[in-house]
């Protein structure tokens, strides 16, 4: 009964803290670009391999919602070759559309190679690395190259094994940088996004995440707000 109410305590405080963070990030509007990112992360798990398939799709707003940034439909395939590394391979095509009016729409059709890997620090806490290549095909312009790493940490906070939901606070930053001779020249760096959030896991193969993200651009910033649904298949 002492757990259960240490945990509550522990749970009550964080979503305070959490709400907090949405409460001031209308400060952060008055001086920067203020958007919304609505996301779908699916994984099918093909039972008995080592194979899995990947999949997402972004609905990304210049505002909260109805001013179209990007959408972005991604595929992609994994393979385990041992339990800490995965590599992976896919497709993603980027609809891109400028801040009010004319939206001056164009597009890019984009290949990725991804190295993930993960340890475990302390009991629970899960550290995690991604490094990405991609050969970027955007409309009207030369091919261009850009490598990406991610690095993340996610922290429970509150565990219910017996259902398998899990709530766990997240952040990660992930630097952008062109690789290709032309880009590079001019500028080695492309973006860095920094997120902080919380997830929550109602069982094994489904949860909601809800953060904020501060995406630092070349001239600019933008803060977002970052919803996701995720979702296991097993096959």
């Amino acid at each position: 009964m002492k757990i259960t109410i240490f945990m509550y305590m522990i749970m009550k405080r964080y979503i305070y803290l959490f709400l907090g963070l949405f409460v001031n990030l209308g400060t952060y509007a008055n001086n920067d670009p203020f958007g919304a990112w609505y996301m779908y992360f699916g994984n099918i798990h093909f039972q008995n391999t080592s194979w899995r398939a990947s999949y997402d799709f972004q609905y990304r707003n210049h505002n909260m919602m109805g001013d179209l940034n990007q959408l972005l439909l991604r595929g992609g395939i994994q393979y385990t070759r041992i339990d800490n590394l995965t590599l992976g391979a896919g497709y993603a095509f980027v609809l891109s559309e400028k801040k009010d009016l004319p939206n001056e729409p164009f597009r890019e059709n984009r290949l990725y190679q991804d190295i993930l890997t993960n340890q475990t620090i302390g009991k629970n806490n899960v550290l995690k690395h991604r490094f990405r290549f991609e050969q970027r095909f955007i409309e009207s312009q030369d091919i261009k190259t850009r490598l990406r790493y991610q690095l993340a940490v996610e922290i429970p906070i509150f565990t219910q094994v017996e259902k398998q939901r899990m709530i766990y606070a997240v952040a990660s930053n992930e630097l952008f940088m062109n690789t290709d001779r032309y880009t590079r020249k001019n500028n080695a760096f492309d973006r860095n996004r920094l997120f902080f959030g919380a997830s929550f896991k109602w069982n094994k193969n489904t949860g909601i995440q809800l953060g904020w993200m501060n995406q630092l651009l070349q001239q600019n910033s933008a803060q977002q707000l970052m919803v996701s649904f995720h979702q296991n298949i097993q096959l």
